[in-house]
């Protein structure tokens, strides 16, 4: 990559971060007026042809503002015939109270008997349901009205295929071998379709019925591999069955919400024994290295 599109890129990204800056400051107060008019919220129906799940999970450090990530999430323009919370059924007792009146509203909670971590925002899901369109949230962000509908508009309508909204570029070196994580190209502006393409899941991303591998429901295997991964897990599993990876949107800022305990992988996911290149490589061990575009 040249020295002049390296620095377009860094521009790029700098600009989008400083135009998402002042809803970072503003995000709970415009959430909370949109909910208050939510009865006169008009919602679209997704145009898919299948169930659409939102799924994610969440845990008692996060509680205190799982709620309002929530109700950003049944505040979509285009409604989700489901949003699920999916919960390590242990952690269900410390809900709190704004989080139980939401199943009022549109929220199902269901309850899991094992704690998979980050992977309980997918892999019950599709065991569950596994014939439905399933997208994926993270639990500490707030998404604009239009989030949902500008991750549908991306979608192309193959079986195999995944959309996200936010993804990393894999860069490889002179043998065409993957290169370590620290030096992919961070939340990149190219949009496919392209294998390299290494999709954050929480930022949004899109899988039709049937587009990932069928190991991707195998515990073992994800908890031994991949145990801090599930994007590394899910990436892998979407281009070992051959999918067409898009990025569709506009690249903006994420909001994460100031006042969330921050208890995040980004500690292990730096440490040689346990971070993101370790995951990588067992990856690589087990299933071979993707064929990448060059």
């Amino acid at each position: 990559m040249s020295v002049l599109s390296t620095l377009k890129r860094h521009f790029q990204r700098k600009l989008k971060s400083l135009s998402g800056m002042p809803l970072q400051y503003t995000a709970q107060s415009v959430l909370a007026k949109q909910w208050a008019r939510r009865a006169a919220l008009k919602q679209s129906r997704h145009p898919l042809a299948g169930e659409l799940i939102v799924n994610l999970t969440s845990y008692p450090p996060r509680f205190d503002t799982l709620h309002l990530t929530l109700k950003s999430l049944l505040l979509q323009h285009v409604s989700a015939d489901k949003v699920v919370l999916w919960l390590y059924k242990p952690d269900y007792q410390q809900l709190p109270a704004d989080v139980l009146a939401l199943e009022q509203q549109g929220l199902t909670i269901r309850l899991v008997e094992h704690d998979i971590k980050s992977y309980k925002k997918l892999i019950p899901a599709l065991q569950h349901y596994p014939d439905a369109y399933h997208v994926t949230a993270d639990d500490d962000i707030y998404y604009r009205n239009d989030w949902l509908a500008e991750l549908l508009a991306g979608y192309q309508g193959g079986e195999r295929e995944v959309v996200c909204l936010r993804a990393h570029y894999i860069t490889l070196d002179d043998q065409n071998n993957i290169q370590p994580y620290r030096l992919w190209q961070a939340k990149t502006e190219q949009r496919g379709p392209d294998n390299r393409l290494f999709f954050t899941s929480g930022a949004g991303a899109l899988f039709p019925p049937g587009a990932l591998h069928p190991d991707t429901t195998d515990a073992e295997k994800f908890c031994r591999l991949s145990p801090h991964g599930d994007d590394i897990w899910l990436y892998w599993m979407a281009t070992l069955n051959g999918c067409a990876i898009h990025r569709t949107g506009s690249n903006k800022k994420l909001i994460v919400w100031k006042s969330s305990k921050a208890v995040t992988l980004w500690q292990l996911n730096k440490q040689p024994d346990s971070g993101n290149d370790f995951q990588i490589n067992n990856m690589v061990q087990e299933y071979g290295q993707p064929t990448l575009n060059n």
